[in-house]
């Protein structure tokens, strides 16, 4: 008989954790069910309901939870995404002090009141492993019977073509010793297992793999952003094996916030012409034209971050927003073998 998880999704997002635990359901004798899921993202919010309209969804603060309604979903598995602005050079690195860490400290304070809770998973921005929150989560943890492993891992490490290099913070309660490593794993070496259990839930090799057909051409990059952005893009294309990180600030920013991709064209002859180029607009346009650069559609991205097919978005949501909420999200394929590891190791 499959075994069946509660699992409590905080910081829900646009539902990666979710879609993570359907990952390892498909693939092993398990179940889980998502008794709520939390966040105060309207946006977000709406993206995840939009996709799991049969989910418990919860629209509020996590810091107004209590002890009594966890208690109350008798929850297995805590699963969280906390803010990454307390600890991203964005966010002025102003940790435990930035009130946005605020809900974990409130999550971290209940923990001791939740009996039910036998594994614990929470993602974060690299930072976040030199934290005084980290820290805090780790003896909370401790404290609670919990033995700890820990992360800092990116999907680029077993093939999927896109960086997005997080801190993975893993408890499991047990009072036998599980010979978990106390130091921070940095690779994929102790989750071999998991990761080739999951091998056929996620893809790896080139970009092609990930991209739309007949893209509309409203992705096109503006002559604006050729012209003063041209020297800093970061420039892919279909036969790529990698891509940047994308963050939410892409499409508005251009430099550090994810890759454009070239659908045609000699980039190195083209850039070679410009190079000499000055004040001469029209020629640097013309050239840049040809090579049909373009942003990454936010489906495009969503694939790269291991949504399934079919995840997608509610009509009314613009492309801002869907960049926004992608860039606030997770790789869902490391999640899942996270889970995996964390359940079945």
């Amino acid at each position: 008989m499959r075994e069946t998880y509660r699992v409590l999704e905080l910081f829900s997002g646009i539902g990666g954790m979710h879609a993570a635990t359907q990952i390892v359901q498909n693939h092993c004798d398990v179940n889980f069910e998502i008794v709520a899921a939390v966040d105060i993202n309207t946006t977000a919010n709406a993206i995840y309901r939009h996709n799991h309209p049969g989910t418990v969804h919860w629209q509020r603060n996590i810091t107004g939870i209590t002890a009594k309604e966890i208690n109350n979903l008798r929850p297995d598995i805590l699963l969280m995404s906390p803010p990454c602005q307390p600890h991203t050079r964005q966010g002025k690195r102003q940790d435990k002090q930035d009130p946005r860490s605020e809900a974990l400290q409130h999550i971290l304070n209940l923990i001791p009141q939740i009996q039910s809770l036998k594994y614990v998973l929470l993602e974060n921005v690299q930072g976040f492993e030199s934290s005084e929150a980290r820290s805090d989560f780790i003896r909370t943890l401790k404290d609670n019977g919990f033995q700890v492993c820990e992360f800092l891992i990116n999907p680029t490490q077993i093939g999927i073509p896109n960086s997005r290099l997080r801190y993975y913070g893993l408890g499991r309660r047990s009072s036998q010793s599980l010979g978990l490593p106390e130091n921070l794993q940095e690779d994929f070496s102790i989750l071999k297992v998991s990761s080739d259990a999951l091998r056929n839930s996620f893809t790896v090799g080139k970009l092609e793999k990930f991209l739309q057909k007949d893209v509309n051409e409203e992705y096109l990059l503006s002559d604006k952003i050729l012209l003063k952005y041209n020297k800093i893009l970061d420039i892919v294309t279909s036969g790529s094996e990698r891509s940047c990180c994308f963050t939410k600030a892409y499409g508005q920013y251009f430099e550090g916030t994810g890759s454009v991709l070239q659908q045609c064209g000699d980039l190195d002859a083209a850039y070679a012409r410009i190079q000499p180029l000055e004040n001469e607009d029209n020629e640097i346009l013309e050239t840049l034209a040809s090579l049909k650069l373009r942003l990454f559609t936010g489906l495009e991205i969503a694939k790269l971050l291991g949504f399934p097919a079919s995840f997608d978005f509610p009509e009314e949501s613009s492309r801002k927003q869907q960049y926004r909420t992608l860039g606030n999200s997770l790789n869902v394929n490391v999640v899942a073998i996270l889970i995996h590891f964390l359940l079945l190791s």
